[in-house]
Formats: C-alpha cells, structure tokens, sequence
C-alpha cells in the first residue's frame, strides 16, 4: 500500500469511529442471535479442520482449528485454536483468532470465545472476549468490551457491530478513545501567522 493511500485509509477509519461515538444503539433496539454451545459429549472429534463457507459461489470465510468436536443432534462443531478468514467477494480483508469458535451449521452463524483479535489487511485491530457472525447479516458483533487500535491510535467502548473489514463500525455506548497523531490529510498545515519574514 502506498503511503497516500494508507494515509487515507487511517483518515476514513477514524473519521467512521468518530461518528459511531454518536450512532450508539439503545437498548430497545433486536440483539442478533447467538449460538448455542452443546452440553452432551461430542459425536465426532476431528484434528487439523479446515472449513469453508460459500455464499453465491463465493467464499465468506475459510475456518481452520487445531481441534474439533461435532455434535450432530445440534448441528454444532466446537473448535479449539481457532482462525477465520474472512472475504468479499474475492477480496480477503481480514482474519480472527480466538481460544474457542462456535459453529452453528443450520445458520452458519459463528461464536469466537477467549481472547479474540481481529486484524484487518488495512491495519486496524480489533481485541475482545467474545465475538459473534451473523451469516445473514454478514456483520460482526458482540455486547462485550472492545478496543480497537490502528498504528497510534485507539477507541474503545462496549458493545459493536460492524462488517469484518472494520470499514463500517458502531459502537454501542462507553465510547472513548485517543488520536495520538492526527492522520495525514485530514487537516491541512495552518497558514503561519507570526509574521515571519515581514
């Protein structure tokens, strides 16, 4: 990437973070639903899984784990030492790792537990305890703390939904945040007024 290009993508991010400080969700508003863990032992345990989701004939994210367990009745797969990739179109824009991910295979719905990051391709990286995929929305979302970090900056709150890219991002309430340096070409220099060389 460019230096310009970079520069306005840093630029864009925080400029959509600042206004998510002032879209918060209320709490009347749907909470998305979430997974299901199974509490029966397993049917099928795997090692080395690899799992692939398409949408249209394209792929939406591509899971591998360590390990997994596969509860049939629930149509569940818990997995352990978990990384996603996620894509538009053919475009891979970000990847998740987690302790724990939870698949529901009816939905495709996705659960992340224990230590989630989200790192995008454009450099931004987003750290929670637990993280949901609404496979219908296409959209990332979670009632837990979050922080979100890109080269100096941060913002962090509780409660998000956004799109795994991280380019369209809400954050729901106790928003705060820091610009340790302000993104190039977001302001221009201001004109020198002390008269120097008069």
């Amino acid at each position: 990437m460019s230096r310009r290009r970079g520069a306005l993508a840093s630029a864009a991010f925080f400029a959509l973070l600042a206004l998510a400080g002032f879209g918060c969700r209320g709490p009347q508003e749907e909470a998305f639903p979430m997974p299901e863990a199974p509490t029966r032992s397993p049917d099928e345990g795997m090692r080395g899984v690899t799992i692939r989701n398409f949408q249209v004939g394209e792929t939406e994210w591509v899971l591998e784990a360590d390990s997994a367990s596969v509860f049939r009745e629930k149509k569940t797969v818990v997995a352990r030492r978990v990384r996603i990739d996620f894509y538009e179109g053919d475009k891979h824009v970000s990847r998740l790792v987690s302790d724990e991910g939870i698949l529901n295979q009816a939905t495709d719905d996705l659960e992340a537990r224990g230590h989630v990051k989200v790192t995008t391709d454009e450099g931004a990286v987003l750290t929670t305890e637990i993280l949901f995929w609404d496979h219908q929305a296409a959209k990332i979302h979670t009632d837990e703390d979050v922080e979100i970090i890109q080269g100096e900056n941060r913002i962090a709150g509780r409660g998000l939904e956004a799109d795994p890219g991280l380019e369209r991002i809400e954050l729901r309430k106790q928003v705060r945040g820091t610009l340790r340096r302000q993104p190039e070409g977001v302001l221009q220099d201001a004109p020198d007024t002390s008269g120097a060389g008069s």
